[in-house]
């Protein structure tokens, strides 16, 4: 019997995830692959009820600028790989703070906690009382800081609201934007399509205790894999 509960719950996540199928072409239309992300606001999670689920990949939140360290990432981020759930992390970006220490220290906790399957995050969501233009240079200081040293691109997190802020120059790193209740998400200004779209805050997954953000990837499960895999030689400087 809990067999058959966590498949059917797996079911409707997947159904959630790829509810927007008929979705215009600009809103990245077709396959697509069911995921969420995590923090310590999640509790215990027990991977292999997710991945059993469904879910195909997970971003764990690393940090909250240079203050917070999330006390879960660790546990999140092996759980994932004994799962077999591709894993990526993301940090809280905060403009306010040194944006090179705030790369550094994501990439010296993966050294200890292992590669990731997916390219790095920044997770843009405040202007923390900065200027856009002054957000803008120091995001591309952690975006260049992040590519030189893991020769992969990274992904940019934000919303619709952020346009302003970020401006339009930042649209050759990976999009997942985060837009709630809507057939296709709005695109910050600079970006042609969205890699992730963050596109529920309070779904629901067998292994989750309570709400957690349903995430989907403009893609299959191959054009998934293949994402960190392609390096590129000469980072813009």
């Amino acid at each position: 019997m809990g067999v058959s509960r966590v498949a059917l719950a797996g079911i409707l996540v997947m159904r959630a995830v790829i509810a927007h199928a008929d979705a215009p072409d600009d809103c990245n239309a077709g396959e697509r692959v069911p995921g969420i992300d995590v923090s310590s606001y999640q509790g215990v999670v027990d991977w292999r009820q997710v991945r059993a689920a469904g879910v195909v990949f997970a971003f764990a939140r690393f940090s909250d600028g240079l203050a917070v360290i999330d006390e879960r990432f660790v546990q999140n981020f092996a759980g994932m790989k004994r799962a077999g759930v591709y894993r990526g992390a993301y940090q809280v970006f905060r403009a306010s703070a040194d944006p090179v220490a705030q790369a550094d220290l994501l990439l010296l906790a993966l050294r200890h906690a292992g590669h990731p399957d997916l390219p790095l995050v920044a997770d843009v969501e405040s202007d923390d009382g900065m200027e856009p233009a002054e957000v803008q240079a120091r995001l591309a200081r952690w975006l260049r800081r992040i590519e030189r040293r893991t020769r992969r691109r990274p992904i940019v997190y934000t919303s619709p609201s952020m346009s302003g802020t970020l401006g339009a120059e930042l649209g050759t790193y990976h999009l997942w934007i985060a837009h709630y209740e809507v057939d296709c998400p709005r695109l910050p200004d600079g970006w042609q399509g969205w890699r992730f779209w963050q596109h529920s805050s309070s779904g629901r997954v067998p292994g989750v205790s309570g709400p957690v953000d349903l995430d989907a990837f403009a893609g299959t499960k191959l054009e998934l894999r293949r994402l960190n895999r392609a390096r590129r030689k000469r980072p813009e400087p």
